[in-house]
């Protein structure tokens, strides 16, 4: 690169990923000064793999990795620069993105930036994906500040992420959302890097998908019971995916009543009806765009609803248990 910037770290928590890590580092070498470092957190079993894979590619590996929340705090504390960045060791970034990245930090008031994530692949279900995600991105471009830094591709102050506890180690997913949230609520400035782009895999196939939004909600309830202000707007989920997943859950409980009191099947109309209402801006937005994708739509999003209802349920019950 030939613009002068001060040098930065980036970190990268790997766990068995020997089959990306290389096109993830080869995408950031052209980017970077030699004033610059890359530090790959990586697991004991796979030490001397990932450092045959990495330190050619002009990376540090460390150990070990005990989960990726412990990796990105561990990369952190031993990072050199002013500003962190993160990246995950599936994600190919554009040869911009460490320019883009950094972008936003020229405002001094700034303390964190979120990139965009893209992907390649051409399946259904990652297409879908891929709209919800520039559903929300399209949504975040219109805000000033946002409170949520996917951590995936994310850019910190390194001073302000240590002094704030980094990302906490006792949540296995959505450890990114818990620390945005903290440093929103805490006044701290946050903002979408909307030119900093990645390639990410998004899931395959339809129970994977699935599998992973339950999970995220299963997690996500953990962190709005800590910020439950957040549970009625952020700047990261539109308010018609809440409404979703409310008459997902209503309908399914109308149905069960139905067997009892056959009256409820026109409310569980209602809700189908009001369902479709919700889905009329997504719809309009991307149907040019990927039409056969956004006609399942519909039957997607209350898939997905349903499985974060779930994970949201279970995930709150754990909470106040816990």
């Amino acid at each position: 690169m030939t613009d002068e910037r001060r040098p930065i770290s980036v970190v990268i928590p790997a766990y068995r990923a020997q089959a990306t890590i290389g096109a993830c580092l080869d995408a950031l070498r052209a980017q970077l000064t030699p004033d610059d470092e890359v530090l790959v957190i990586v697991d004991d079993e796979s030490r001397d793999e990932m450092r045959a894979l990495c330190e050619p590619r002009g990376a540090r590996v460390l150990t070990p990795n005990r989960g990726a929340a412990a990796a990105r705090n561990l990369g952190a504390e031993r990072a050199r620069s002013d500003i962190v960045l993160f990246l995950d060791a599936d994600c190919v970034p554009e040869r911009d993105w460490v320019r883009a990245m950094l972008a936003p930090f020229a405002d001094a008031e700034i303390v964190g930036a979120c990139g965009m994530k893209r992907t390649k692949q051409r399946g259904i279900i990652p297409r879908f994906i891929q709209l919800e995600f520039d559903y929300r991105y399209d949504n975040e471009r219109k805000l000033r500040y946002i409170d949520f830094v996917d951590s995936g591709t994310a850019a910190y102050r390194r001073e302000v992420f240590l002094q704030n506890g980094g990302f906490d180690t006792r949540l296995s997913d959505a450890e990114d959302t818990d620390l945005s949230y903290r440093l929103s609520e805490r006044g701290y400035k946050m903002k979408l890097a909307a030119e900093a782009i990645v390639y990410h895999p998004h899931p395959e196939s339809l129970v994977e998908y699935l599998r992973r939004k339950f999970v995220y909600a299963f997690w996500r309830a953990q962190v709005y019971a800590r910020h439950p202000r957040k549970l009625a707007s952020d700047s990261r989920t539109p308010q018609t995916q809440k409404l979703q997943g409310l008459l997902v859950g209503s309908l399914l409980s109308l149905l069960v009543v139905s067997l009892v009191w056959r009256e409820a099947l026109y409310l569980a109309a209602l809700c189908v009806i009001a369902f479709i209402v919700t889905m009329l801006p997504f719809i309009a937005r991307y149907f040019k765009r990927d039409p056969l994708v956004v006609l399942l739509s519909p039957i997607l999003t209350a898939l997905s609803a349903f499985a974060g209802v779930l994970g949201l349920g279970l995930g709150m019950l754990w909470a106040k248990m816990a």
